[in-house]
């Protein structure tokens, strides 16, 4: 399994522990996906590639899942990075 469906499967799982979805639209997933899998083989840590600054800042950036999370979801339906959402009411 590579770095991107590893990250990716353990995104899933959080997500659904926590009472989230990922974003359903695979374009924005695969985009945010590969670009947090990046910063996590260069560094080690899943560091949220929509919050980084450039060049990324291990030292300032936050990691995802971020402090903000819950409350952005709350607020907006989904996180800033639109990775995860609110899951759908059926």
């Amino acid at each position: 399994m590579s770095g991107y469906e590893e990250l990716r499967k353990s995104l899933e799982e959080m997500a659904e522990r926590s009472g989230f979805m990922l974003n359903p639209d695979v374009e924005r997933l695969e985009k945010v996906v590969g670009l947090m899998t990046e910063n996590t083989v260069l560094t080690g840590q899943r560091f949220c590639p929509c919050k980084q600054s450039h060049p990324l800042d291990p030292g300032r950036d936050v990691v995802c899942p971020c402090p903000e999370l819950r409350s952005e979801i709350e607020a907006e339906g989904h996180c800033f990075c639109r990775l995860f959402f609110a899951r759908e009411k059926q």
